[in-house]
Order: structure tokens, then C-alpha cells, then sequence
């Protein structure tokens, strides 16, 4: 049986790093007729003022997908934003290791701290803990940049509705 974090309510986070932080949005992302997760966005004040911190993002999977395969879509949604210097990469890398396998109901959650540090925890537990670095922020924009993917899911994720 998977260790699930307790959720108290729909306006908290499921983990340790930002269980303070009230909702800002949520959305989920549909690919053709799947479901692929659905995802929430906490800040302060339950308020997106940008990517900086405190904010956590939180990602609820439908399906499962490997480690490498989040590797490799985090990879390609970096080189739509542009993001193919030396110091991103190398932030890539290693981050390679903390993406576990995920599965229908498995639980990922990014926060960017106050120092610009970062966590990684799976279902409610810590998995890695980054030093400050631009790559941490970088990750987060694949869903919050005005450039993402999917900008439906972006606006509602920071509250702009459709």
C-alpha cells in the first residue's frame, strides 16, 4: 500500500514544504482524451505575484509515467522556453534522479523557497532538496510563463480564469 499524504482540505497542500500556503488555482491537463494530472498552484495569500518565492506547485497524476519520460518532457518544454544554457542543463541533470515513476493518484510537489532553494516531494514525502539556482524557478515556469504550453491551464493555475 503507497504511503499517501493526508490532505486536511482542498485549500492545503499534501506535504511538509508548503502545507501554509492557501490555493491559487488548479487545473488539469488533458492530452487528446487522457488525463494526465491535475494541477494546483499555492502561493501566499492565495495570490500569484510571479514566480518567486514562496510557491509550491503541486501535481496529481491520472497515469503512469516513468522517471525518463518526465525527464525528457521537462527537457522539451525547456527548449520551447528557450532555456538551453550551460548552468540549465546542468540543473537538469541533476534533478534527473529526484523525478521518481509516477502513477494514476501518485502525488509530485515543487516548492521554491524564500532563499530560492527548492523541494521535490513525492506523495507527502521529501525526495530531494536543491540548492538556490535559476533552475529551480525555470521548472516552475513551464507552467507559469505567459509562454507555457498550455496557456488554459496556466491562467487557471494563476487565477486569470480562461
Amino acid at each position: 500500500m503507497k504511503a499517501l499524504a493526508v490532505c486536511i482540505t482542498s485549500l492545503m497542500l499534501c506535504g511538509p514544504a508548503a502545507a501554509t500556503l492557501p490555493l491559487v488555482g488548479e487545473s488539469k491537463l488533458r492530452v487528446l482524451f487522457w488525463d494526465i494530472y491535475t494541477a494546483r498552484l499555492y502561493a501566499p495569500q492565495g495570490q500569484f505575484t510571479g514566480i518567486s518565492p514562496p510557491l509550491t506547485l503541486s501535481l496529481t497524476y491520472h497515469r503512469s509515467i516513468d522517471s525518463a519520460d518526465l525527464v525528457k518532457a521537462t527537457k522539451e518544454q525547456w527548449q520551447r522556453l528557450d532555456y538551453q544554457d550551460p548552468d540549465s542543463q546542468a540543473w537538469l541533470e541533476q534533478v534527473a534522479s529526484c523525478f521518481p515513476d509516477v502513477s494514476d493518484g501518485d502525488n509530485l510537489s515543487f516548492t521554491l523557497a524564500p532563499n530560492n532553494r527548492a523541494e521535490i516531494e513525492f506523495n507527502g514525502e521529501l525526495r530531494c532538496a536543491l540548492p538556490p539556482s535559476k533552475g529551480n524557478s525555470q521548472f516552475l515556469a513551464i507552467w507559469l510563463s505567459e509562454q507555457s504550453a498550455y496557456p488554459r491551464l496556466t491562467n487557471r493555475l494563476i487565477a486569470k480564469g480562461e
